[in-house]
């Protein structure tokens, strides 16, 4: 793809040299030639340009002008103003103001020959960026079903770090949700071995998004395939009454249980939740209707149990979301104590928790913490590591014990802190493993042309990860330490006195002799001439 120019002046010398410039071998079309701004807007209109060069004083519309007009047409286009020295002002104020460059006339083609390439240079960058995040935008609405159906998962199990990060996620799927009710579903005797196929749970997906979407505003649903359960989220706008939207919820499911029936041949338990106005509270919610549909499993026959209708002992269960716990553990298993410990006393300092609840959420957090690395999705360092869970064993029985929030709260931060050393102390020591060697390498291959990306290309790092760790275990940069050996290595040749000085820049790895002789004198505070003379 060529890029397009246009050029307006009402020079007619001007604008012919100017049109008999070899745009083609620089990757250009003249798609167009004005001699004032009303002409030149009208085909800018028409050849939409990515390139125009106008001069500044013209009759009808002078060039300042046609510029800010045509900007309004198309923001992207690059403008370079062709100008004499009596208007020389008038461009430089035009380039402040965002023109991308000028010309003095007469035109000089040397000139006009660099501008040409970099103005080009700049427009196929932006161009192919362009490209690049018009393509990002087709794959992303290709791929919002999905990720929409991820963002439910990831907000139902309470997977979302923040209120920042929820609401910019929210945004990016185009859901808004203003008041909802959770509504948990699981066939009759799922557990008992007989899994449903996957077109069956599609095909139940289907009719419930279906059928739940007559009683609200919009439906969001998901499978949990590991719970063998249904879940799906009505919403309703902010002035519908609480009243109405479960008197709506009870009706759609009332609905579902008999198209299920009939259609499937599902019988269904169904548990419904409070009404919330609070996304961030939605794994709150979901929990409510999973507790409620446990109920509703046990009595049978498509029961329909509201959370409200449970005991108020039920209500007052405390769970630690998913999302929580892997944050806690990745803390713990990266070396973050401070972080981590501050995590525990926030998901078990909790005003209206009682002991039993704390107990449980503490013995939850053991159990969960010693299966992470083996629950890790994708294999890492963590899973190849050995480590001593005993005092995590022995929690049971301290835990158990506990008189008081403050103690289960004590050892766990202990006992974690423990864990976390003991993984970072492993860590720690692979890293300076990997120092040692990349310093030995230095030390071996100082002589060739070294640079930070071919060592790095050498360990198959990156170059940042290399930088990086240099830094943090040397305390200096790449080059300040193969400066340093390289100056180590000619002084001690220097010593030795059996070569030449060039020669001994050529060996150490300097082709600039002059480059050297500064080098050296930076580190030693003389020259190497001078330095030989003191020995």
């Amino acid at each position: 793809m060529k890029i397009k120019v246009m050029i307006v002046d009402d020079e007619y010398i001007i604008l012919d040299g100017m049109a008999s410039f070899p745009w083609n071998e620089y990757e250009c079309e003249l798609v167009a030639t004005a001699q004032n701004g009303r002409e030149g807007l009208e085909k800018a209109l028409e050849c939409s340009p990515d390139l125009i060069f106008t001069d500044i004083k013209m009759p009808e519309m002078d060039g300042l002008k046609f510029a800010a007009e045509a900007r309004k047409i198309n923001d992207k286009v690059k403008m370079v103003f062709l100008t004499g020295y009596d208007n020389f002002e008038f461009a430089q104020e035009a380039v402040r103001l965002g023109a991308s460059d000028y010309l003095l006339k007469p035109v000089n083609f040397v000139k006009l020959d660099l501008l040409i390439k970099k103005l080009r240079d700049a427009i196929f960058e932006e161009k192919q960026t362009s490209r690049y995040y018009r393509d990002l935008e087709k794959i992303f609405q290709n791929e919002l079903p999905y990720i929409r159906s991820k963002f439910v998962n990831d907000l139902v199990h309470g997977r979302i770090r923040t209120r920042y990060d929820l609401e910019y996620q929210t945004k990016a799927v185009g859901i808004h949700i203003e008041k909802y009710i959770c509504i948990a579903i699981t066939r009759e005797n799922a557990h008992s071995g007989n899994e449903d196929s996957w077109p069956e749970q599609y095909a139940f997906l289907n009719i419930g998004e279906e059928i739940f979407n007559e009683f609200c505003e919009a439906v969001l649903c998901e499978y949990d395939d590991m719970n063998l359960q249904f879940n799906f989220i009505l919403l309703f706008q902010k002035e519908d009454p609480e009243r109405y939207c479960m008197e709506q919820a009870v009706a759609a499911c009332d609905k579902l249980k008999q198209v299920a029936a009939e259609v499937i041949r599902y019988k269904i338990c169904l548990g419904i939740s409070n009404m919330e106005t609070d996304v961030y509270n939605m794994n709150a919610k979901y929990l409510e209707a999973c507790r409620a549909c446990s109920q509703s499993v046990y009595l049978g026959d498509n029961t329909i149990i509201h959370y409200k209708d449970l005991d108020d002992v039920l209500r007052h269960d405390h769970e630690i979301t998913e999302g929580k716990k892997q944050r806690l553990f990745m803390k713990i298993y990266s070396g973050q104590i401070a972080e981590a410990n501050k995590d525990i006393e926030e998901m078990l300092y909790i005003p209206d928790a009682e002991l039993n609840d704390c107990k449980y959420m503490a013995l939850d957090l053991l159990v969960a913490c010693m299966r992470y690395p083996f629950m890790c999705r994708i294999k890492c360092k963590i899973q190849e590591e050995e480590y001593d869970f005993s005092f995590l064993q022995d929690g049971i029985k301290v835990i158990g014990n506990a008189r008081s929030v403050n103690e289960i709260v004590q050892y766990l931060t202990k006992g974690f802190s423990i864990l976390a050393t003991q993984n970072y102390k492993n860590a720690d020591d692979r890293y300076r493993n990997t120092v040692n060697h990349i310093m030995d390498y230095l030390q071996e291959h100082y002589s060739e042309d070294l640079t930070l990306d071919s060592v790095a290309d050498q360990f198959y790092m990156s170059k940042t990860y290399v930088s990086r760790l240099l830094k943090r275990y040397v305390n200096q940069s790449f080059l300040k330490i193969l400066i340093d050996i390289r100056m180590d290595a000619a002084r001690r040749m220097i010593m030795e006195d059996n070569y030449k000085m060039y020669e001994i820049a050529e060996q150490v790895g300097y082709n600039d002799f002059s480059y050297f002789i500064q080098a050296f004198k930076k580190k030693y505070g003389v020259t190497p001439n001078e330095y030989r003379k003191t020995i």
